[in-house]
């Protein structure tokens, strides 16, 4: 008997990395799991790696459309949602004096953006004592310090 047994998951960004190992761990507890991810083969491999308990949704957190379609499939499941993982993120990181408006709403909008509006949108589906975990993570560009190291 799994710890969560007869739970339902979402998470996000499921396809690679922390989202899929967590979308295996939460599958091998005894979650029902829905994994995102913006790629569908990506997506179709690691629900096959998953298994029987695991479905996939094609979704970009970015996109408010696609995460309205992520909660309608998970409502359609009619069980609501014990735990949401969000994961997603990404983007590409550059130096402070490379970073152009554009490269900024892009990124804001996948990692703030997209987390906000899912928490949000999860919201009326959550069942009681649901948990909500925000995955994070940084990445460090040295390379525009280093080319200053000896000024």
């Amino acid at each position: 008997m799994g710890q969560l047994d007869g739970k339902t998951a979402l998470v996000t960004g499921a396809t690679s990395g922390i989202g899929l190992a967590t979308a295996r761990r939460f599958a091998a507890e005894g979650a029902y799991v829905f994994l995102t991810g913006r790629r569908e083969r990506e997506l179709d491999e690691a629900v096959k790696a998953i298994g029987g308990n695991a479905v996939g949704v094609r979704g970009d957190v970015s996109d408010l459309d696609d995460i309205d379609r992520i909660m309608a499939a998970v409502a359609e499941h009619g069980k609501g949602l014990d735990v949401l993982f969000a994961n997603a993120g990404g983007g590409t990181m550059l130096p402070l004096e490379e970073i152009t408006p554009e490269h900024f709403d892009e990124f804001f909008g996948i990692n703030v953006r997209g987390t906000l509006f899912t928490v949000q949108k999860a919201l009326p589906l959550f069942n009681q004592g649901a948990s909500v975990i925000v995955a994070g993570s940084t990445e460090a560009s040295t390379r525009r310090q280093e080319d200053r190291a000896g000024s």
